[in-house]
């Protein structure tokens, strides 16, 4: 199944998963993720990137917060 990953990026990044662009948060809040551990990578032009590895189970969503 699937599992929730809600963003809390500030003031923004680009978001990619597994190297594959998902979009801008804001205004992406949320990415739904089949359950198991992915590489996020978070991409702000005004600073390094940043790399989170998080585990994904559905029904328990995780929250992913940064800011640059």
């Amino acid at each position: 199944g699937n599992g929730t990953v809600r963003l809390a990026i500030k003031p923004w990044a680009e978001i990619r998963v597994a190297g594959v662009k998902r979009g801008v948060s804001p205004p992406l809040k949320e990415l739904a993720l089949p359950a198991g551990r992915h590489t996020i990578e978070l991409r702000n032009p005004a600073a390094a990137p940043v790399t989170r590895t998080i585990e994904v189970q559905p029904g328990r969503p995780v929250t992913l917060q940064h800011q640059f």
